[in-house]
Order: structure tokens, then sequence, then C-alpha cells
């Protein structure tokens, strides 16, 4: 990390970009925030701006989604753009972007306790864009309020209902912090596969080192495992950062016909947090 003392508002958001990728691990007895990016970026100039806002300047807006393409492809807000936060060029497509379509930028990503959207706000802040914002309610909340104005792989979504993935459907797919662990220490019959971006990626291994990484900006990476798994007759079992990039996930998985996984539910972050909590 640089940090230019001629600058001391960027030394800032530079220290707090580089904790933003690291787990926030809390104990038992902290209360729970619906938001708890908002207090530390709000200190830093990102403004926050909740769904309904959103809504009502969503046609005067330049709405840019930064999660991986996989996850945008499957669903996101109608006229958005598409940057992924870990593209090396995203700063220069955040400039062009603002120079053809104007300000406000608004970035999103899956939201609440998932942090892209704040710093892809703060990198924008420090590339000098005019007016930089974060929707953080996520992309879940936008569909359930908004499906008329949320793309399912190109289409309204609210005309293409019967091919979203149910809640049941997902649940059914999910195993709590100890199920996951006892799973994932079984033996040679698993593949424990990472799918959390490079800035979420940390040196702690908590399931015996049998982790892969494959983040989902990098599909062609994440299909190699999911097809050795398959022609090994192996149980995958995948985790990201919040449980929720591998709602999306979901989806290209069923596409490919695999019929054997499990997802952390949670996330890590919930793993870190029942662990503190012991």
């Amino acid at each position: 990390m640089i940090v230019r003392f001629a600058r001391p508002r960027v030394a800032l958001v530079a220290l707090c970009l580089s904790l933003a990728g690291a787990p926030i691990v809390a104990s038992a007895q902290q209360p729970f925030v619906e938001f708890p990016g908002r207090p530390l970026y709000e200190r830093f100039g990102v403004e926050a701006v909740d769904l309904f806002d959103l809504r009502g300047q969503l046609s005067g807006s330049t709405v840019v989604d930064v999660r991986p393409r996989l996850e945008y492809d499957i669903l996101h807000i109608e006229g958005a753009h598409h940057v992924d936060l870990d593209s090396e060029d995203f700063d220069q497509q955040i400039l062009a972007l603002e120079e053809e379509h104007g300000s406000p930028l608004v970035f999103y990503c899956n939201g609440r306790q998932s942090y892209a959207g704040y710093r892809a706000a703060a990198r924008a802040n420090e590339l000098g864009v005019a007016a930089a914002q974060a929707y953080d309610a996520g992309m879940q909340d936008w569909v359930e309020r908004y499906p008329g104005l949320a793309r399912f792989r190109g289409e309204p979504a609210n005309e293409v209902e019967d091919e979203l993935i149910s809640e049941d459907a997902f649940e059914a797919r999910v195993l709590a912090a100890d199920a996951f662990s006892r799973r994932a220490r079984q033996g040679e019959d698993v593949v424990v596969v990472d799918i959390r971006s490079r800035g979420e990626r940390d040196e702690i291994s908590l399931f015996g080192g049998r982790e892969v990484g494959a983040p989902l900006s990098d599909i062609s990476a994440l299909d190699r495992i999911v097809d050795q798994a398959r022609r090994n007759e192996q149980t995958l079992l995948i985790f990201d950062q919040y449980g929720q990039q591998v709602r999306w996930l979901q989806y290209h998985l069923e596409e490919l016909g695999v019929d054997d996984y499990y997802f952390l539910e949670g996330g890590l972050q919930r793993f870190y947090d029942e662990v503190m909590a012991r």
C-alpha cells in the first residue's frame, strides 16, 4: 500500500480499502448492524443510497454493477453497466463511463454485509469522479422489490419468475458451519472451493488446507474444478465471504447439470462469527 503524505485523505481511504477486504469478526455481544459498512465509508466521503432513493433517481444515474461478470449476466439492475471491481482497468472504465454518461455514478454489489460497492465508490472518489454513491441494499433486495426493473439473463425478472431459483431450492443446498466443516474434513470424496475475490482472500486455512481458490471472476478455472470433481464423483463444498455470491453461482451449477454440491451458510464471515462466539 502506497501512502502519500501530501494527500492525507488518500492515505485514509487507502487504509480503509485495505481493511475492507478482510473479514470483520464480531462477537456474540455485538449488536446486529444491518449496514455495517455505512458509518465506516461515510467517514471517507462515500454517500450511501437506499433502495427507494435509487428507484427515484434511477433514470438520472449511471448505475454500475461491480460484481463478477457471471453474477451480472444472471441478474442485474435494469440499465446497469458492468465493471468488475477486480478488473485491471477498473479506473479507466469508470472514468470513461463518467465522461460518456455523466454523474452521479452509483455502484452496487450484493449489498448489506458486502463492501464492494463502497470500495468502488471510494476508488471513484479518488479518481475525481464528481458524484460517486453506493447503493448498499444489494441485488436480492432490488429484485424482490422491483422485479420489473431487474434483468434476469436479459429479460425482465417479473416476466420469467418461473426461471428463478426458489428460496427452498437454495436453502436445500446450504449447510450450517459445523456440518460444512465436518464434510470438508471427511476425505478424498469432497472438494472445498473458495470463490472469494482476491480482495477478500486471506491466508487462513479453516478446512484442513483442502481449499482450492476459484474466484467468480475466473469462471473458466471454476468450471475446470467442477468438471474434475464430477469425473471423480466428489462432492463440491463451496464458500464465499458472506453467503451471497453462491446464490448466483447456483444458477451456473444447475445449468452445468451438477447435482452434488453444497454451500456454507452465511459464508466465511458467519463461520468466523460463530467460532469467535464460542
